[in-house]
């Protein structure tokens, strides 16, 4: 669902620069530069010297220059640590190595030949203090041969490469991959983490469909689920889209005009860094059922992009969040797995029983479903699947859900307490706070903490705490019961 993120709400813009984020292109402008700026961080462009028009601006727009070392050859001349040298710019920080060698149109160099030469990029990296990142492979078809050996995959590269080279040096690796859809990326990412290093993806797009086939709406939903991995992936250190002007493969550029950004452009300056502050952490998270051992339905709200929860293969499955007290729902940001929900609901509760559905999906495409607008209130939200995309069940990498904390302030006592649920009163308070349970709840412990999540008060069962102590804030009480159970609720301390 790619409007959410282009509808120019402020929810969906970056709310800082992704670290990660760069460009692979030359050529640039200084209005190229300074339109890019707001969401890159770095850029490269095939070679040891940034591009003229933007060799003023870029370091005063908080953009770093990556210079790369193409192949075996340098500005028409053999390569050596002195020319070399001489052309990386101040400020430099990384050297990226050569240009997908195993390919004979690109760098073409074979493992050994490429080993051969990496004294010279270790020689340069020593005398710029430069980090140095690995020959930048890709699956190829027209790809060089050695000793019998052809070398189609990257993995197969770089194991030559270092078999070559037991002693070389390298920091990180680069990858090159034109996949259309975010779980091969996923693949691709995944094969390299056998390195132990930090992964550079130097170039990605969806290229490898029909060019028919690969319009600006295939183009910006990619991207929206490729970033939406890339930022969360630990294993990716940066990544760069390719490219700014390009005719190689349809819909790829982000900038039109001097200056101007595309359409797709825009979605890329835009789009969140890293994991967004601000989400709601539920206090247990359930499901309907669950595939295996490994696929829990905690899983899907750890902050972690490598970890799922899948359900049974059956159509009515859900995913519920309890987040222990009565909340406001504006945002929920959903990313599926392969296995998606063509058609589902998102439904609050205050009190687990009864459901209100709050946004209804049909036809979903999968991947990064962004939900934004919603005037949701309760202290549960569900993901309820109706209709399944594919013979398996419902998977989600991760629920992320905006919003926050509805409080009344009330002196009165509540009527009555829901089966499991603790009431705080007065709320706000100002030196006293009173706990309700129902009568067949039994407390065994209680605890306070603050905005920062440090426990500032801590005593056996009561009924009512002394707060009159605590700075005026935000607070969160933690009843554990003698079942073992715990609950939470917040309050406001005046």
């Amino acid at each position: 669902m790619i409007a959410g993120l282009l509808g120019g709400g402020k929810a969906a813009l970056a709310q800082t620069k992704s670290p990660k984020r760069g460009l692979a292109y030359g050529y640039h402008s200084a209005a190229d530069m300074q339109a890019l700026a707001p969401g890159l961080s770095w850029w490269y462009n095939w070679y040891s010297r940034p591009d003229a028009g933007a060799a003023s601006v870029y370091a005063g727009l908080g953009i770093d220059f990556v210079p790369m070392q193409w192949g075996r050859g340098l500005d028409g001349g053999p390569l050596t640590a002195d020319r070399l040298a001489a052309n990386v710019p101040a400020g430099a920080r990384y050297l990226l190595g050569f240009n997908e060698p195993n390919f004979r149109s690109q760098a073409n160099l074979t493992p050994t030949q490429a080993a051969a030469l990496w004294p010279v990029l270790e020689e340069v990296a020593r005398r710029k203090n430069l980090r140095l990142v690995s020959p930048a492979v890709n699956y190829c078809g027209d790809c060089v041969t050695e000793n019998g050996t052809t070398y189609y995959s990257p993995v197969q590269y770089l194991d030559a490469f270092f078999a070559a080279c037991p002693s070389c040096r390298v920091d990180y690796i680069a990858v090159h991959t034109y996949v259309c859809e975010e779980r091969w990326l996923r693949d691709k990412i995944g094969e390299l983490k056998k390195y132990g290093k930090p992964i550079w993806l130097t170039e990605f797009a969806c290229g490898d469909r029909p060019a028919g086939e690969i319009t600006s709406a295939v183009q910006q939903k990619y991207m929206l689920d490729a970033v939406n991995y890339l930022e969360k992936e630990p294993a990716v250190f940066r990544y760069a889209w390719f490219s700014g002007r390009n005719n190689e493969i349809p819909n790829i550029n982000l900038l039109g005009g001097s200056g101007q950004l595309t359409a797709l452009g825009q979605q890329y300056v835009r789009l969140p860094a890293g994991w967004e502050p601000g989400r709601l952490t539920p206090v247990a998270v359930t499901a309907s059922s669950q595939e295996n051992a490994g696929s829990r339905a905690q899983n899907a709200a750890d902050q972690d992009i490598n970890t799922r929860w899948a359900s049974a293969w059956t159509t009515s499955q859900y995913l519920q969040l309890d987040f222990g007290q009565v909340q406001t729902f504006s945002r929920v940001q959903l990313s599926w797995e392969a296995a998606y929900a063509l058609d589902y609901q998102l439904q609050t509760s205050l009190d687990g029983l009864t459901w209100n559905p709050i946004r209804t999906v049909l036809n979903s495409d999968g991947g990064l479903d962004n939900h934004t607008g919603l005037q949701g209130r309760g202290r549960y939200l569900r993901v309820a699947g109706t209709r399944r995309a594919t013979v398996y069940g419902y998977s989600l990498w991760e629920v992320e859900v905006f919003g926050g904390a509805t409080l009344t302030a009330t002196r009165t006592r509540p009527a009555s307490a829901a089966a499991g649920a603790l009431r705080l009163f007065p709320n706000p308070a100002e030196t006293e706070l009173h706990l309700e349970l129902p009568p067949t709840v039994r407390l065994h412990h209680l605890a306070v903490t603050d905005g920062c999540g440090r426990t500032v008060l801590s005593c056996s069962a009561t009924n009512s705490l002394n707060i009159a102590a605590l700075p005026a804030g935000l607070y969160v009480v933690r009843a554990t019961t003698t079942d073992q159970r715990q609950l939470t609720q917040r309050f406001v301390k005046r």
